[in-house]
């Protein structure tokens, strides 16, 4: 892990400890007498047009973000890199299939499943981060089938195979840990993606919950005020923003070099 890496990685635990631990104030309250109050002590980031805290709005649309890309993240890298790893190690039916399931779930956006399924299910964080790593779980198989297939062709793994390990020993204990940083890299850019995707389905609707605020359901609320009160545009878009950047930098590696090596 790079020095960089570390300290965006320092940052981004503080960012959540932040988010999670934080004082704030009671989102569900309303102050009609102080709407669009300027940024003050009690009122870090002012008031919007209700009169609630933007401060606290924005912390509490961070946990619901976090939440969202942290399901999804968890769901289609080790369901993706578990599924591949197989695809490459057993062929015939078993890859067919698992090669079909990545190539259904690459077929369908997961922008427009996380929309249909949104739309009859509901619009929460459970349900956006299992749509979105169901949806991008084919993308993490066909990186990790071809990163496990390049290394059977290596000579150590055929030597493991004629001493007799078995296969799922081969693959978690000697394939994953050769590939894993490269899958990594992959996963920060797709932990970003997730993040703006997410946005996007509450900002054009389906997350319009004021009782549960999320980023995008701010910009879709503040959206009428960008040339009156700018401010309450820019905060959600700041928020966005560094969270994308934050996962950009703490797992890009910098053009990851491919060494292969023995693990026991």
């Amino acid at each position: 892990m790079s020095r960089r890496q570390k300290i965006t990685g320092i940052l981004f635990a503080a960012f959540i400890l932040f988010l999670l631990f934080a004082p704030r104030q009671n989102i569900l309250k309303t102050d009609v007498l102080h709407k669009y109050s300027e940024m003050s002590l009690s009122h870090p980031l002012g008031t919007d047009n209700l009169g609630r805290d933007v401060y606290s709005l924005i912390l509490a649309g961070g946990i619901r973000t976090l939440e969202v890309v942290f399901l999804a993240a968890g769901i289609s890298f080790f369901a993706g890199t578990f599924l591949g790893m197989a695809a490459a190690f057993w062929k015939g039916v078993i890859h067919s299939v698992i090669q079909f399931v990545a190539d259904f779930t690459m077929i369908i956006p997961s922008f427009v499943m996380a929309m249909i399924f949104s739309a009859l299910f509901g619009f929460s964080p459970v349900s956006a981060g299992i749509i979105f790593g169901i949806g991008n779980m084919g993308e993490y198989v066909n990186q990790s089938f071809e990163l496990a297939s390049g290394l059977q062709k290596l000579e150590f793994i055929d030597a493991e195979k004629v001493v007799g390990l078995g296969k799922f020993r081969i693959m978690f204990f000697h394939v994953l840990p050769n590939i894993y940083k490269q899958l990594f890299v992959f996963l920060g850019n797709r932990a970003a993606s997730v993040v703006v995707q997410y946005a996007g389905l509450a900002f054009i609707g389906l997350g319009t919950d004021v009782t549960n605020p999320d980023w995008g359901t701010l910009l879709y609320q503040y959206r009428v005020y960008l040339t009156t009160y700018p401010r309450l545009v820019v905060f959600p878009t700041i928020a966005i923003a560094l969270l994308v950047v934050f996962f950009h930098l703490m797992f890009d590696n910098n053009g990851t070099r491919e060494v292969w090596t023995i693990y026991d």
